[in-house]
This record gives C-alpha cells, sequence and structure tokens, in this order.
C-alpha cells in the first residue's frame, strides 16, 4: 500500500465516500470521546500504534470467564481511526481482529490475531492473565508514513472503537466475504467504518471507545 499514484485515487476516493455519506457524523463523534494513552512509533514507511484496552475483557467480569473457561471463544473486534485535528474525515483506518479460546486438549489458551488483510497469527499461553494481556493489547500499523504530513503544528489522534463479541448481521457477513473474494480492500474498510456511524451503535457484549492523546510526527 505504499503510495502509488493509484493507492492515493483509492484513499482519495474512500475519503470523498465517508464525506458524502456520512459527514455529520464523524464530524461529531471523534471530538467528544474520553482520552487514553498510546504510544506512536514511526519506521521510514509505516506509523504503528501501541495501545492497550483492558477493560474490554476484564477477569473480574465472571460470566465472561465462564465462557472462556468453558472452551468457548471470546471475539475482540477493535476499529481505528487516524485523523488530522480538526477533520472531519479518517487519514486513515485499520480493523483488526483477535479471539481468545481455552483449548482442553493442550491445557492453554489460543489467541489468534488478524490485522487488516494480513495473515492471522496463532499464539499460546499457558495462564489465562496472560492470554487476556496479549488479546487486549495492540501493537498494529495505522498508516503508511507518506499519508501523514510532519511537524509540531500537524496534530493527530487515533479514535478507538473496541468491541466484545459484537453482533454481525447477515448482510454485513455477506458483505464481508464478497470483499474477501475480490473486491478493493481499501474500500472495503472505509465502507466499514462509515457504516458504523451511519447506523445505530455497534452492539456487543461490550463496547469501549476512546480516542487517543494528541501527537504528531516530528520533521527528520
Amino acid at each position: 500500500m505504499k503510495g502509488t499514484g493509484t493507492g492515493v485515487s483509492r484513499r482519495r476516493f474512500c475519503s470523498l465516500a465517508v464525506v458524502s455519506l456520512s459527514l455529520p457524523l464523524i464530524a461529531a463523534a471523534p471530538e467528544t470521546l474520553p482520552r487514553r494513552p498510546a504510544k506512536f512509533t514511526y519506521s521510514a514507511q509505516r506509523l504503528k500504534i501501541r495501545v492497550s484496552v483492558p477493560d474490554l475483557l476484564r477477569e473480574t467480569d465472571k460470566q465472561a470467564m465462564k465462557l472462556l473457561d468453558g472452551g468457548y471463544p471470546t471475539r475482540l473486534v477493535f476499529d481505528l481511526g487516524l485523523y488530522a485535528k480538526g477533520s472531519r474525515t479518517p487519514t486513515a483506518i485499520q480493523h483488526v481482529e483477535i479471539a481468545v479460546q481455552w483449548d482442553p486438549w493442550n491445557r492453554d489458551y489460543i489467541v489468534q490475531t488478524s490485522v487488516g488483510s494480513a495473515q492471522t497469527t496463532v499464539r499460546r499461553y499457558a495462564l489465562r492473565d496472560d492470554a487476556i494481556k496479549a488479546a487486549t493489547s495492540l501493537s498494529v500499523p495505522i498508516a503508511d508514513l507518506d499519508q501523514i504530513p510532519r511537524g509540531a503544528s500537524e496534530v493527530h489522534f487515533v479514535q478507538i472503537v473496541a468491541q466484545r463479541n459484537p453482533l454481525q448481521s447477515k448482510t454485513a457477513s455477506a458483505n464481508s466475504s464478497a470483499a474477501a473474494r475480490g473486491q478493493d480492500r481499501d474500500l472495503e474498510m472505509f465502507s466499514r467504518w462509515v457504516g458504523m456511524f451511519v447506523r445505530s451503535r455497534p452492539e456487543a457484549e461490550k463496547l469501549v471507545e476512546f480516542r487517543t492523546h494528541p501527537f504528531y510526527v516530528p520533521v527528520d
């Protein structure tokens, strides 16, 4: 997704689609959210975010722990949107899905992580609290660095919508399957982000929404 002409055109098209479909809703939502700390790092090509959402799955939640220890998979879904300060549309978005499940045969916990369209990674933990900590801690790329203006005057933040075991409509499932069969990935992700604000708020066992503290990428 490095900045080719085609990639730039797709991003511009998707941004315009977001504006036309949900400008009032997206404009209002991010600025009103509570702030939480996050760590941002960058390489020559990508901006990366590290953030923890421990309240999405707590060991003090007896019902959630009962289901987890019973072998039922717990699905955590994170949607992240990068915003320039004052902007009404996201500069970039990222979608992360994490499944954590007790494996009774091997007597450990499996944590499967999918970031965007990348291949799913699988990790195993002997202790439940280690598995939960891994499942509720993100360290993922959020944007190509060439999408982000640099300097102290170019302030950004990330909006995060985190869900535990979200309900998914048949229509949404069908759209995701169709996208997986070959539709444009950028358009699929931006359409998903728009849909979260055009429709009613996401329905899930647990919903956590916040934005990070403002940050900027220094000029090299």
